[in-house]
């Protein structure tokens, strides 16, 4: 055969080429899961939303987020390295420690969110400090019912000084691994090459991590870890973000509905659907919440009652029913 009936040839059907230019085997080959053994459900054939769509030359790399407290940039840090390395840059890795992750101007909560959203594995890093951040809860939270259905899987990855029996839930629901110990780690490369289809274990090192990561007691605390962690000690701890928000339903928003239900006349001005000032911090107080938890999730609670904000700052936000907004 000519070249030129070489290059007309019709590819394989039954291959994929990964981000990395990488040949694969047929799409309905299924992978073993190192995490949870033969009898779980089989890792998904390789597919477009995990190896990346080329679509107009433009490649789009599967993507990873790395949750972690402020304190513990180092060690998110250390992982993400060890990954760019093993993925050969792959897997898109977000992670807010890293220079550059997230541009100047930028709405940092909406980044967050919107790389959340997209996600299709999470590394929590849990540490002495973000077990009891709010912000790691919120952020395994947004994606605690993505991971159940198969969209995205959580993973977290504790340091060595947390012991893993006693991880609040719900990540005790999930399967934690240790960055102390090199097979844990070799699990976590083995559990994230499954998943995405592609990645070169001979190049992983459990050492590049073990050895880079500090001892805790060496780590300097940031001053919002402290302030997070010394009021974040609610009957709501461990909650994941769902459930904060029927938290929030059930007892502001409800009452306040049930509390002015009047057709023919305009609520009051002192009324939540009138305009009236709501502080983030004084929800989170009088409801008992982790600190954040009204700055996060008193919108999505809102637009179940029509309401959508007309004023909003760092600090507090002013509702209008949707005509008025």
């Amino acid at each position: 055969m000519g070249n030129s009936a070489r290059s007309q040839a019709t590819p394989n059907p039954s291959l994929e080429r990964t981000s990395t230019g990488l040949t694969l085997g047929p799409r309905s080959a299924r992978c073993h899961h190192p995490l949870r053994g033969p009898s779980a459900i089989p890792v998904p054939a390789r597919s477009a939303q995990t190896l990346g769509v080329m679509n107009d030359h433009q490649i789009t790399r599967p993507k990873l987020f790395i949750s972690h407290a402020t304190s513990d940039g180092e060690f998110a840090n250390v992982v993400k390295q060890e990954i760019e390395k093993v993925f050969a840059n792959g897997l898109d890795v977000f992670c807010t420690s890293s220079p550059g992750t997230i541009a100047a101007g930028t709405d940092w909560l909406n980044e967050i969110e919107v790389r959340l959203a997209a996600a299709q594995a999470v590394i929590a890093i849990v540490t002495p400090v973000s077990v009891e951040r709010p912000w790691l809860w919120f952020e395994v939270g947004a994606t605690w019912n993505r991971g159940r259905s198969g969209a995205c899987k959580i993973y977290p990855l504790c340091a060595p000084e947390i012991e893993i029996s006693s991880l609040p839930s719900p990540l005790d629901r999930l399967q934690a691994l240790s960055m102390g110990k090199a097979q844990d780690l070799k699990m976590l490369f083995e559990a994230l090459i499954a998943q995405f289809g592609f990645g070169k274990l001979s190049s992983f090192r459990a050492s590049n991590i073990s050895s880079r990561i500090p001892k805790y007691k060496d780590v300097e605390i940031k001053q919002i870890d402290l302030q997070e962690r010394s009021l974040y000690s609610g009957r709501y701890s461990g909650y994941t973000a769902e459930e904060l928000i029927e938290v929030i339903d059930d007892k502001y928003f409800r009452p306040a509905s049930s509390a002015w239900n009047n057709a023919f006349e305009p609520a009051p001005e002192s009324h939540i659907q009138n305009g009236r000032l709501v502080h983030f911090r004084e929800v989170d107080k009088q409801l008992d919440l982790p600190t954040g938890t009204a700055k996060m999730l008193l919108n999505t609670v809102a637009e179940r009652y029509g309401l959508h904000p007309t004023l909003e700052t760092d600090n507090l936000v002013r509702y209008a029913q949707g005509d008025d907004a």
